[in-house]
């Protein structure tokens, strides 16, 4: 069963195609772009709307295969980038609904969890972070035990104060929380105290890992109530919501 991933949760694009048989999933062929924050002057836009099909249509090819052979879609469903998740969300929902072929959604910070894994002790409080903008991070909190990890609290967008205080409730010890990701970077003098670096931790959420945590959901038929439920986990109201709680307001006559 051909398998197209990806995540769009941050200006890192991250596409895959895997192979998902009785034996387990393969990974067959990646790409990884990383957009710039602002374009250059004069240079062309390098947003995901751009890059995304184009991705896509180079791996297919690298494959020798076609949309059409594509049997299931994985996508990352943040917390992130509104606009990345909305594109990577829409543009694999419009595939998935085109070729009537089943569709799946997992945390970004889930699968940057599992992508940390094979570097992290059993027993470990895995602390994938990224960078929501304004002060804070988008936080996971997942407990590392033999078999694979655990989500102990929901994620959340917190200023590096406040995530230092959640990070005490759930593990007192500091050596065992463990933190990674593109929010670690950014607050890391911030966050020194909260928790230690994992450094072969992943920057950002990786395709392949997604499907990963969705493959189980993959081989059940085509459901387009399913497909049409799937929405970004956004965590935090968007601006236009903080501006505007109840609506925009109706325009008055004249105005």
């Amino acid at each position: 069963m051909l398998v197209a991933s990806v995540d769009t949760a941050t200006l890192t694009l991250s596409c895959a195609l895997l192979d998902l048989s009785p034996r387990g999933l393969r990974l067959l062929c990646d790409r990884t772009d990383r957009a710039p924050a602002r374009p250059p002057p004069g240079g062309p836009a390098g947003g995901h709307g751009v890059r995304l099909p184009g991705a896509l249509a180079e791996l297919l090819a690298a494959e020798g295969r076609k949309v059409p052979d594509v049997e299931g879609y994985a996508v990352g469903l943040g917390p992130g980038s509104f606009t990345g998740l909305r594109i990577g969300l829409a543009t694999w929902k419009g595939l998935a609904y085109a070729n009537r072929r089943p569709i799946a959604g997992a945390s970004s910070l889930a699968a940057m969890a599992l992508g940390a894994l094979p570097a992290a002790p059993a027993g470990a409080l895995l602390v994938p972070l990224l960078d929501a903008r304004k002060g804070e991070v988008y936080a996971g909190f997942y407990r590392a035990d033999a078999g694979g990890f655990t989500a102990v609290a929901p994620e959340a967008a917190l200023s590096p104060g406040a995530l230092g205080g959640r990070l005490v409730e759930l593990e007192p010890r500091r050596e065992a929380r463990l933190g990674f990701g593109e929010g670690l970077l950014a607050y890391r003098e911030a966050l020194e105290g909260a928790v230690t670096p994992l450094e072969d931790g992943p920057g950002t959420p990786s395709a392949e890992m997604v499907a990963r945590l969705v493959a189980g959901r993959l081989v059940e038929p085509y459901d387009a109530s399913a497909l049409f439920a799937l929405e970004p986990h956004y965590v935090r109201a968007s601006e236009a919501e903080i501006k505007f709680p109840h609506g925009v307001p109706a325009k008055k006559n004249g105005a």
